[in-house]
């Protein structure tokens, strides 16, 4: 049996259940790279014959069909591997546009498992019975994702509440996928020079633990409502812990919209580039001033909730499992970074990304200004957004050369994050019609923090 699914305007097969067992997930998954690696070196040497320029057009359909070919791998794995290209889709400073383009688009919606496997993690984790646990429940899932799938219930008060469950043996998957994904980063690294594949199989290594632990979800997002508590134009549902454990999660349920769903938001009466203004203002705020953040900002993951009466336009936030914390010396450097990177200061964007952790192969001033041009200064100057194509192709033909000349051999995996989110926004941003200035917005977050507390006393 198998699951038909959309991406990037093609229908893609999904079985029903992703392969199961170390062997089964493993040697698909190699084989498919091992397959296109061999392509991409007879490509090389077809290169060399015909020279570079005779080839482009057969390299861009090569790189275009391989983005495609790990797709469609993706989807038949499941599991971590649908999470992993997500990731690498994020990473414009290594990969080419066909990937970054092609793997972006792939979003984690799997095939629903059957009521009853769900129903048996549900009462295992729980110790009871589903009747017993809510006043209703729905058994056919709002959202099936890559982990985990999400179900509709209410409580015996009439509190409507949403349930997410672990798919049975994911753990086991997870960890197989990592074993694969580390050895193939690390045979990658000893056959090849091109780019580095370690830091995103380590960076994903870091995440995944968190991401199967829904008790850590739940204080993450706890955490967050407590930070953004003074802000009326957040949403972050409220967790049951009586009603939630480790592969079960009870929240509240946000009835909202899609934050990309510009017909629906316009029928409520919200205005699309103003939900933009907000998300971004509300990721200034979570990233630079209180230096923790929701990590997965897909659209999935963010809703409008309209005005009610009661509450003026809000941004849900759902799906905790990627949170990420910045040490205060870490959200410092990154405020100093972006300064640096507005001013166009090649000396202290340099100093800056040293001291975070980027190590290029040879200490040089235009490669680390060409990276963080292309993580977020020519988005900010040019008031396109990241994933706008012209600017897309510019950035990766520049960064593309200097960093096959002079490789980053080492990345701090929060900056990756963070670029990610930034990426993730900004084609939001695009998406919404915002015409917002992002350099404005981002500026007033960048004074210090004694300016800032100067300011308020001056105010006061």
């Amino acid at each position: 049996m198998a699951y038909r699914s959309e991406v990037g305007g093609r229908q893609l097969q999904a079985p029903v259940r992703p392969p199961y067992g170390r062997i089964r997930r493993s040697l698909p998954l190699v084989a498919t790279v091992v397959g296109l690696w061999l392509r991409w070196r007879v490509l090389r040497v077809q290169r060399r014959i015909f020279g570079v320029a005779a080839m482009e057009g057969a390299t861009h359909r090569f790189h275009q069909a391989a983005a495609e070919a790990i797709v469609r791998r993706a989807v038949k794995q499941q599991g971590l591997i649908i999470k992993t290209c997500q990731f690498l889709g994020s990473r414009a400073d290594i990969l080419m546009e066909e990937y970054v383009r092609t793997l972006s688009l792939l979003h984690d919606a799997v095939p629903p498992r059957p009521w009853p496997e769900m129903r048996a993690v549900i009462e295992g984790e729980l110790g009871t019975t589903v009747e017993e646990l809510y006043a209703t429940f729905d058994p056919h899932p709002i959202a099936a994702a890559s982990l985990a799938q999400v179900y509709r219930a209410t409580l015996d008060d009439g509190t409507d509440v949403a349930v997410k469950v672990q798919y049975p043996g994911i753990e086991r998957v997870v960890e197989w996928d990592l074993d694969v994904i580390r050895w193939l980063a690390n045979v990658w690294a000893k056959i090849e020079t091109v780019f580095d594949l370690r830091p995103v199989a380590e960076e994903m290594s870091r995440n995944a633990p968190e991401e199967v632990d829904f008790l850590h979800e739940g204080r993450a997002s706890e955490e967050l409502a407590g930070l953004l508590g003074e802000r009326a134009d957040v949403a972050i549902p409220q967790i049951y812990w009586q009603r939630s454990a480790r592969r079960v999660l009870t929240m509240d349920y946000l009835e909202g919209i899609r934050i990309t769903d510009l017909e629906a938001l316009r029928a409520a009466g919200v205005d699309p580039a103003r939900a933009a203004d907000t998300l971004i203002d509300l990721y200034n705020t979570m990233i630079l001033r209180h230096g923790m953040f929701h990590a997965d900002p897909h659209p999935g993951n963010l809703l409008v909730l309209p005005p009610d009466g009661i509450h003026p336009m809000r941004i849900g936030l759902i799906d905790f499992g990627l949170t990420k914390r910045l040490t205060d010396e870490f959200r410092e450097m990154v405020i100093v970074l972006t300064t640096a990177i507005i001013a166009q200061r090649p000396a202290e964007i340099t100093d800056a990304m040293e001291d975070m952790g980027f190590r290029a192969r040879i200490r040089d001033e235009e490669t680390y200004a060409a990276i963080g041009q292309a993580f977020l200064g020519d988005v900010l100057r040019s008031g396109k957004a990241y994933m706008d194509q012209q600017l897309f192709a510019e950035v990766n033909l520049r960064l593309g050369r200097i960093l096959r000349a002079n490789p980053l051999v080492e990345v701090p995996p929060d900056v990756i994050l963070i670029a990610r989110v930034m990426g993730l926004l900004s084609g939001i941003s695009r998406s919404l019609e915002s015409d917002a200035d992002l350099l404005q917005a981002i500026e007033e977050y960048l004074r210090p923090p004694a300016l800032e507390e100067a300011a308020v006393e001056t105010v006061g």
